[in-house]
């Protein structure tokens, strides 16, 4: 019997990125970093989420979510550089401070007024927000934040081993470890297939590139952000752990730990509909300060 794959069991509109526009846009390091936009109220001149996603969903992961936020906010979604949908130079950088840049030039390319910014970030994606925040290079209005950690959660002895391999025995070797160490902390269906997705789909050249993200850590960035911060967290999401949302929340002034009840209600349908409904309210809630 053939095996179903993620597109087919879990079938999705796409209509943001259908309707969205999709840009090359040129940094100043000379690295092209794709961005999809949508213009709901005109020219970014009201709320406008700025979407930085994690190091393993993809797609196929936030498509439900982002086809409910977009009918109601601007929405902007960055594709960092160590994503497949990025031509990555040979020589490229690929660091948070690098990535935290794009952030930055993106917002100036597309002329976005940081008054008007509401981040969300996922995982790894938290990274760079707050050290585009807490450099002092973008005043946000505020941020939303899911399964975020102090540090990236990564088993350090076995990647450690894994990163000192030649390429192809990398691909092997690290494809294993990776598939190991998630079916230790994925209870999901949906989520177990888009990780497994992903990492079938890995360029381990990029992987080797950006392999010194893994040993970043945000606590002096975290402590820096002075906008209304929610996090999000869901108890039975093993893979991103309550308790490292907990401490993100200590370090962060002003912010408010939110549980939601699991993986598929930020991500896939019915939920996503109550999910963006909740994150209005709580920009009324931010505008409110």
């Amino acid at each position: 019997m053939k095996t179903k794959t993620l597109e087919e069991e879990y079938p999705q509109d796409m209509i943001f990125l259908k309707e969205s526009v999709k840009e090359n846009v040129l940094m100043s390091d000379g690295q092209e970093i794709p961005c999809y936009y949508s213009k709901k109220q005109g020219n970014f001149e009201k709320t406008t989420f700025l979407f930085i996603q994690g190091v393993g969903p993809g797609v196929c992961s936030w498509t439900d979510f982002w086809d409910e936020l977009f009918k109601k906010y601007d929405l902007v979604v960055i594709d960092s550089r160590e994503k497949p949908t990025v031509n990555l130079k040979k020589k490229g950088e690929c660091s948070v401070k690098r990535m935290s840049l794009d952030i930055l030039e993106i917002m100036h390319h597309l002329k976005i007024k940081e008054d008007n910014v509401v981040f969300f970030g996922s995982s790894i994606g938290v990274h760079y927000i707050a050290h585009c925040i807490g450099q002092g290079w973008i005043k946000a209005k505020g941020c939303f934040f899911v399964g975020p950690s102090v540090a990236p959660n990564y088993p350090k002895i076995s990647t450690k081993i894994a990163f000192s391999l030649p390429a192809f025995l990398l691909e092997k070797v690290g494809k294993s470890i990776a598939r190991r160490y998630l079916r230790n902390k994925i209870e999901n269906v949906f989520q177990e297939k888009v990780y497994n997705d992903r990492i079938d789909k890995i360029d381990v050249r990029r992987w080797k590139q950006c392999s010194k993200v893994r040993y970043w850590n945000s606590s002096d960035n975290l402590k820096k952000i002075e906008c209304l911060v929610f996090i999000f967290s869901a108890t039975e999401d093993r893979y991103h752990n309550i308790q490292a949302a907990k401490l993100v929340g200590q370090l962060v002034q002003n912010s408010r730990l939110i549980d939601i009840p699991d993986y598929n209600f930020i991500h896939t349908k019915p939920g996503v509909a109550e999910f963006t409904e909740m994150l209005g309210n709580l920009i009324e809630e931010i505008d409110s300060k």
